[in-house]
């Protein structure tokens, strides 16, 4: 499959990507930025819809990694401005052009925040939406909102991927460039959410549905992370193990 991925020059992207090059997936990368890949890249903005048309055009699948940035004290979701234009209306405009160009199969990364209200000891894989406070999990819990929609009104395939506390599992350091020492249940290698991704787009019977996706064998009960494993034939490859017994971190 032909596959675009949006947010491709960010820390997720980088990462996300690694599967379904070993796969052997033709892979179109989009970003705001101009950046350098031995793929096809297109430069755009998601909140542009005849960028958007452009990207889209001729590929099979999308992969929706984008995201509006945090800033500095996470200064940009003060306000629903960019997050609401970025993650929510980029979001609807990469499922109205993929609808106009007959792509069927899409994943969505989400985020625990789009149910981390809930106070429960296991957070299912499959909870109805409750964000946790604030403009980002709202904003997760709206890409998720259009995503159902789609597929329901639409026949679409489409996976929404809860995602944990995302890391790069080799250097062990989040996306802010910090070392991290101790284990979390939420922890999730980059490099799975991306195999995670693959394995949705490539299922045959896809309609629509929420995977809860982490690296650690603490989440698999928490976090229901074993559903996906089962569904999916997937195992994480990076459950960082190797670092000090699990906490809580800010």
């Amino acid at each position: 499959m032909k596959i675009l991925i949006t947010g491709a020059a960010g820390f997720l992207g980088k990462g996300l990507i690694v599967p379904f090059e070993t796969h052997g997936h033709a892979l179109r990368l989009m970003d705001v930025v101009p950046f350098s890949s031995p793929h096809e890249t297109v430069v755009g903005d998601v909140t542009d819809y005849a960028a958007v048309e452009k990207a889209v055009a001729g590929v099979d699948g999308i992969v929706i990694a984008h995201m509006a940035p945090r800033g500095e004290k996470n200064i940009h979701y003060s306000t629903p401005a960019m997050p609401f234009d970025i993650n929510v209306k980029g979001t609807a405009n990469l499922f109205h052009a993929a609808l106009a160009c007959g792509i069927k199969k899409i994943v969505v990364i989400s985020s625990t925040a789009a149910v981390q209200d809930y106070k429960r000891e296991v957070i299912a894989h499959d909870l109805p939406l409750r964000a946790a406070g604030g403009y980002y999990g709202m904003s997760k819990a709206c890409q998720e909102v259009i995503a159902e929609q789609f597929a329901r009104e639409h026949g679409m395939q489409v996976a929404c991927l809860r995602v944990g506390y995302i890391l790069d599992g080799d250097k062990n350091v989040d996306k802010y460039g910090r070392v991290i020492a101790e284990r979390n249940a939420l922890d999730t290698d980059r490099r799975d959410i991306g195999e995670v991704a693959r394995l949705c787009l490539e299922c045959p019977d896809l309609a629509y549905e929420t995977f809860n996706v982490m690296s650690t064998w603490e989440s698999m009960d928490s976090w229901d992370v074993k559903y996906t494993c089962a569904r999916l034939n997937w195992k994480p490859a990076h459950d960082f193990g190797w670092l000090r017994t699990p906490q809580t971190r800010p």
